[in-house]
């Protein structure tokens, strides 16, 4: 199949085709995020924030442009709020120099805003569909790799990566429904 018929039928939300599309382009865009944070478990969760917001912006995309140049556009994108998110210094991002910058240990208000927060999360994650939050606990409360859990649960990495932005995304529906 050609790469503008996987697109066109993976705007339609089609399973298969966003499953091939992801499969597709996964290797090279994970490569690429790695190379920037320099660590394996950041490189896939940002790899699937990634995918995730490539299969909500695909009717964004303008076919004049080589996809896979798009589609790392993102990736970069995702990167630099990765980096700044977590008070990374993002000079000379380009070269791959950047450093922690790392507080002291967490104040009691701040421990109480994580509690609070810790308990947030599995109240939506008991909402989830039971496939979901499974596949939400095992990668974000255990914290098992992508492959770890392909093991533990028998379906396929690419079903895992999709369920995994499935999942995501409808807890953050959620999110901004309590807001």
């Amino acid at each position: 199949m050609e790469l503008y018929d996987l697109i066109e039928k993976a705007k339609t939300s089609k399973q298969q085709a966003q499953s091939r599309l992801v499969n597709l382009f996964w290797d090279d865009v994970k490569r690429y995020i790695y190379s920037l944070v320099k660590d394996e478990n950041n490189a896939e969760e940002l790899t699937i924030e990634t995918f995730t917001k490539v299969l909500q912006k695909l009717n964004l995309y303008n076919i004049d442009f080589d996809f896979k140049t798009w589609i790392l556009s993102i990736a970069h994108n995702t990167c630099i709020d990765f980096l700044r998110k977590n008070n990374k210094i993002l000079s000379n991002f380009s070269t791959d120099n950047y450093h922690d910058i790392k507080d002291s240990d967490p104040s009691p208000e701040q421990l109480f805003i994580y509690k609070q927060n810790v308990e947030t999360v599995q109240k939506m994650l008991n909402k989830l569909p039971e496939k979901y939050s499974i596949l939400i606990q095992l990668r974000y409360l255990d914290e098992k790799k992508l492959n770890e859990i392909v093991n533990d649960t028998g379906l396929t990495l690419a079903n895992v990566k999709v369920s995994l932005m499935r999942a995501k995304k409808l807890l953050f529906e959620m999110k901004d429904e309590n807001l």
